[in-house]
């Protein structure tokens, strides 16, 4: 018996199978413990956000959105250095909080 090795018979199927629910048992412990501690962050640090922190302020995409209407988005980029695809979310997710 090659330890090594996992072919296709009744011990090869078997280890398999052991390594298997194990590497799922490890997983199912990764994201319990995750969602815990993303529990117990947003109940004890009231400055907890999920997600990655934005780049870019509130001001530079509304002072974008102002430069949006007179110029195309790739002058806004080199303008302001914020992306044409960040700054077609940002418009698009909160268009409202920039109308002016």
């Amino acid at each position: 018996m090659n330890i090594g090795l996992i072919d296709n018979t009744t011990t090869g199927q078997l280890i398999f199978t052991i390594f298997s629910a194990f590497a799922q048992f490890e997983r199912d412990l990764i994201v319990n413990r995750t969602q815990e501690d993303k529990r117990y962050a947003k109940i004890y640090d009231p400055n907890f956000k999920e997600g990655c922190p934005q780049k870019f302020t509130e001001e530079q995409i509304q002072f974008a959105y102002v430069l949006k209407k007179g110029m195309s988005y790739k002058m806004i980029e080199r303008k302001t250095g914020i992306s044409i695809a960040t700054k077609k979310q940002r418009f698009k997710k909160s268009f409202r909080r920039y109308m002016v």
